[in-house]
């Protein structure tokens, strides 16, 4: 009987679940699950019958006998444990899977898994994964009609739905909200346009966001993710001319989160001390130079008077007490979204991915934009747990079915990937709309 276990069941993890414990109702495959929080197991052991969870610390010394017993890994724990996860597989022989990107460490694995037979799935969510995926798959299409791709633009957001928006951010948390803080920060974006590549500071992301829409009522404004160069040569693109990837948002959040930026409340390095009075009027105060004025004259000064409806629906003009810990700002202020941005039972996400391709066929321009929009049922069951669970829980099940058969690290990039998952996605409403303009 083959054994399959998956470390960490967040709030990613629902679709994946339900797929495989489907997929155990049918077939000879056991499915255990390791995760800490003993509530959430309890939970999802009345969900999922066929799946059997285990409470446990997810440390590599934990779960070294959990891997030993499997011959599959799944692991959808923060990234920083992948490598060491990774690292443990290829120890003990275990086939390693996961949605998350490829580090330099799981990159450097590759020839020794290939050596043993083993394959390590990277990459194989939404964005990474559903990405590549429905990328290569219309990049395919066009060469094989003969077509010069001369500009390749995708951009993808995890949003909420129109009718849970919370003006003026509109944005609801629906993953991890530590990633939301952070977004941008470390390197420069780097990006091609027109043949120049272009790099934008992290004072400079928000500022100028690009306009991006599917029809008359679904617009949305995106910026730059930090390294799109690297997935030029991936992509077999290395002639086009312009080469971006990058977030969705709904219109008005970069303007928002660009103020945070500028104020410098999304830095991760500086610690605040403890403060057993901080508000979010105290804490605003740390960001601004100090006289008489009051917060709102000082913020107003710097920025305008569009920058209060932003401070004041996070509680950063008021005397709502926000966490007394010593922490940097960024993690004040994910404290502070996590509340005021989250998710509430009757709400719904929505997944938004937007490719748009310029290419030349028989002498003439074409634009064509290939669009998926998904959403949510609730709160647990959303178009983001949807879109990062089930392309992983497909690529299990054709690899169980002996339907791949390439070995080592492998991201979904080649026809043997993207072809079957792309399909079988569809049966759960993930499918893309196609529009090809001449120019």
């Amino acid at each position: 009987m083959q054994q399959i276990l998956i470390l960490g069941i967040g709030r990613s993890t629902y679709f994946l679940l339900e797929y495989l414990n489907h997929l155990a109702a049918e077939q000879k495959i056991h499915i255990a699950a390791v995760d800490v929080q003993q509530e959430l197991i309890e939970k999802r052991k009345a969900e999922f019958v066929h799946i059997k969870f285990i409470q446990s610390q997810v440390d590599k010394v934990s779960i070294d006998a959990y891997v030993a017993d499997a011959d599959l890994v799944i692991s959808m724990l923060p990234p920083a444990f992948h490598s060491s996860v990774a690292a443990l597989c290829l120890q003990k022989g275990k086939h390693f899977f996961t949605a998350s990107y490829v580090s330099a460490e799981i990159k450097a694995m590759h020839a020794e898994a290939e050596k043993q037979g083993l394959l390590f799935m990277m990459e194989c969510g939404l964005d990474p994964g559903i990405d590549h995926m429905s990328a290569m798959a219309l990049i395919h299409s066009l060469h094989d009609k003969g077509a010069e791709i001369t500009s390749f633009e995708s951009f993808t957001g995890g949003l909420v739905h129109p009718s849970s928006v919370n003006p003026p951010w509109n944005y609801k948390v629906s993953w991890n909200p530590r990633n939301v803080v952070l977004a941008g920060q470390g390197t420069p974006a780097q990006y091609k346009e027109q043949g120049q590549i272009k790099y934008l500071s992290y004072k400079e992301l928000f500022t100028q966001p690009s306009a991006w829409k599917i029809s008359a009522t679904d617009v949305y404004e995106g910026y730059p993710n930090r390294d799109s160069l690297s997935y030029q040569s991936l992509y077999q693109l290395g002639q086009a001319k312009t080469f971006i990837r990058g977030t969705l948002r709904y219109p008005g959040y970069c303007k928002g989160w660009n103020y945070l930026v500028q104020l410098g409340i999304t830095d991760d390095n500086t610690v605040l001390p403890e403060d057993a009075a901080r508000t979010g009027r105290s804490f605003l105060a740390n960001f601004l130079p100090a006289g008489e004025d009051a917060l709102e004259q000082k913020l107003q000064k710097e920025f305008g008077a569009d920058v209060l409806p932003y401070m004041r629906v996070l509680g950063l003009l008021g005397d709502e007490p926000i966490t007394p810990a010593a922490a940097t700002a960024a993690q004040i202020l994910q404290t502070i979204i996590e509340k005021k941005w989250k998710l509430q039972q009757d709400d719904k996400d929505r997944i938004v991915m937007i490719h748009r391709l310029g290419y030349l066929l028989n002498g003439k321009e074409h634009t064509i934009q290939s669009s998926l929009l998904v959403d949510g049922d609730d709160a647990e069951r959303t178009a983001m747990a949807k879109t990062v669970g089930l392309p992983l829980a497909i690529a299990v099940d054709l690899f169980l079915q002996g339907k791949i058969h390439s070995r080592g690290v492998q991201v979904p990039v080649t026809a043997e990937f993207y072809k079957p998952i792309l399909e079988k996605l569809k049966a759960f409403g993930i499918v893309f709309k196609e529009e090809d303009f001449i120019a």
